[in-house]
């Protein structure tokens, strides 16, 4: 299912999509979102990937915690305006009980943006995950976005911890939520 642009590149959504098939993901829980649309749209095409909607983002890290206990290798895909809505279920669920997914943010606040209200908890996130000790990177280089995405799904599954991708618009052609 890889796709390639007008430029001959391979687009953002493809590499990741294959990037996470090659890595064993196997169940994806998000909170629907216009920049990672083209990636759900990709795994819900997908009848090897369990994928489910949630309604609220602390939901979705009950049911990516859920998926892992169940022996699924999960991921959670949100925008970082609902990241603020997850921070007790982090605290209280994924981090003390080492439960390992990958967890995919689409930024607010940051670079392009129109709604003032994102700018505030858009910038607090990368110093959010770390106060909760998550690591996380940023995803800005398509030509070194598969590498990251492997040795981060590599290091979740290595450490029982969930680790984060910030995916930037400079990685999605400058498209924000």
């Amino acid at each position: 299912m890889t796709a390639e642009t007008a430029a001959g590149a391979t687009p953002w959504d493809a590499t990741f999509y294959d990037r996470l098939k090659a890595n064993g993901i196997d169940f994806v829980a998000y909170v629907p979102d216009l920049v990672l649309a083209p990636l759900c749209a990709r795994l819900e095409a997908d009848a090897a990937v369990t994928t489910v909607i949630a309604t609220r983002e602390e939901e979705a890290v009950g049911l990516v915690c859920g998926a892992h206990l169940g022996g699924k290798r999960p991921a959670l895909l949100l925008q970082s305006s609902g990241f603020g809505n997850t921070l007790n279920a982090f605290g209280s669920l994924a981090l003390p009980y080492q439960v390992p997914f990958l967890l995919v943010i689409s930024p607010r606040g940051i670079m392009n943006e129109f709604n003032p209200v994102q700018v505030p908890l858009g910038r607090a996130v990368p110093a959010i995950l770390d106060a909760l000790g998550i690591q996380h990177y940023t995803l800005t280089d398509p030509a070194r976005a598969g590498e990251i995405v492997d040795r981060t799904i590599k290091l979740i599954f290595s450490t029982r911890q969930p680790a984060a991708l910030l995916v930037s618009p400079l990685l999605t052609g400058g498209k924000d939520g």
